[in-house]
């Protein structure tokens, strides 16, 4: 799926293309924003990938037209209030009924002393979304912040999965590159970092293969400052930048 979407796959200029693809955001955080699927007078369609991180979260996600995309996981930053039996019978019952295309976001973020604390209950939680991952032949999406490290330590088994989204991704091309020769099918999506001046995010843009780079909004997420959220349609601008870059 990733690659139909790919820059590769869209003959190299995806904003001139009649489908924007949006590789991460949240269709129930922006339901409870106000923020609304893109419209584009210019009959250009969209399409985008959506992850729940809650039962609430997906059950509304449930209800979004068949652009959007379904995937559901156990968010690294909810581990300390993740009740992780529940949540994962939750995951793999929907998965079982074929609700889900990809498992995530999962992963790993060490960003604050808090986050950090809770080590190791996000890796069993990776652990058992990666299992489930590997036994339905499911593509994951990561979320890994200041902990890179963990995806060489799981290169091995994230080889095996059909598609591998690194979401956000803040490594430098080194470590992208080094994933990809891990033999993962990894492909790494930005959003407005590339708007921002991020220095490792710009040398990913203009170094690696382009057919393995996607754009992403996060919305409502990952805005820039004097922003209150990001809204869906800027994913065509953050195509635009893409391009230039």
């Amino acid at each position: 799926m990733l690659e139909k979407y790919s820059k590769k796959a869209q003959k190299n200029n995806i904003f001139s293309q009649k489908t924007l693809f949006d590789a991460h955001f949240h269709y129930a955080v922006c339901k409870d924003h106000g923020i609304e699927l893109p419209d584009f007078k210019d009959g250009t369609q969209w399409l985008g990938i959506s992850c729940a991180h809650s039962r609430k979260e997906f059950e509304i996600q449930q209800t979004a037209p068949s652009c959007v995309i379904q995937a559901y996981g156990m968010h690294p930053q909810n581990a300390e209030y993740e009740n992780i039996i529940e949540s994962a019978d939750f995951l793999e019952g929907n998965l079982i009924k074929n609700l889900i295309s990809f498992i995530g976001e999962s992963g790993f973020d060490y960003f604050t002393p808090e986050f950090r604390d809770q080590t190791a209950v996000q890796e069993e939680m990776f652990n058992i979304q990666l299992d489930l991952a590997l036994k339905y032949n499911k593509p994951i999406v990561i979320h890994c912040r200041k902990a890179n490290h963990k995806l060489f330590e799981y290169s091995k088994q994230l080889k095996k999965l059909p598609e591998v989204l690194f979401h956000s991704f803040m490594g430098p091309p080194v470590e992208a590159q080094s994933l990809l020769e891990r033999g993962i099918n990894g492909y790494f999506s930005f959003g407005k970092q590339v708007m921002n001046g991020n220095k490792k995010v710009i040398a990913c843009v203009k170094e690696l293969p382009e057919e393995r780079i996607l754009a992403e909004t996060d919305a409502p997420f990952q805005y820039l400052k004097g922003e209150e959220c990001t809204q869906l349609f800027e994913i065509k601008i953050i195509n635009e930048r893409i391009n230039q870059i």
